[in-house]
């Protein structure tokens, strides 16, 4: 079955973790002018864990956690938001997204037109 097919898994994860990094730039976006407040990031445990099945080596995805960036200070208020980085990542992230979407998107429709032009 294709919802079961480890490139749609693959896929599937990667929606999530660039939705997931989506949302974390937009918070800090939103705290940009909150005293104090320290940029928050995703960080992976691994990339990817290298896994043992059946068929050998394979990788699977890691957990992440939030983190906050102590190592710096903008502002004289403790804030180290920088916006034009935040922005940048936020956009990368967003076009991450787009584009497993839409590759998903053409995954579907070609398992579609196999399935509507498969002898009957």
């Amino acid at each position: 079955m294709f919802f079961q097919d480890k490139s749609f898994k693959t896929m599937e994860t990667g929606v999530t973790a660039a939705w997931i990094q989506q949302q974390v730039h937009t918070q800090n976006i939103a705290n940009y002018e909150t005293p104090g407040y320290k940029a928050k990031s995703l960080v992976f445990s691994d990339a990817l864990i290298r896994t043992r099945g059946a068929e050998g080596k394979r990788l699977a995805p890691s957990t992440y956690r939030l983190a906050d960036s102590e190592d710096t200070t903008i502002r004289p208020d403790g804030n180290n938001v920088d916006m034009d980085v935040e922005s940048l990542s936020l956009y990368k992230a967003y076009v991450q997204y787009s584009m497993l979407l839409e590759k998903i998107r053409k995954e579907i429709n070609n398992h579609m037109y196999v399935v509507n032009n498969a002898p009957r």
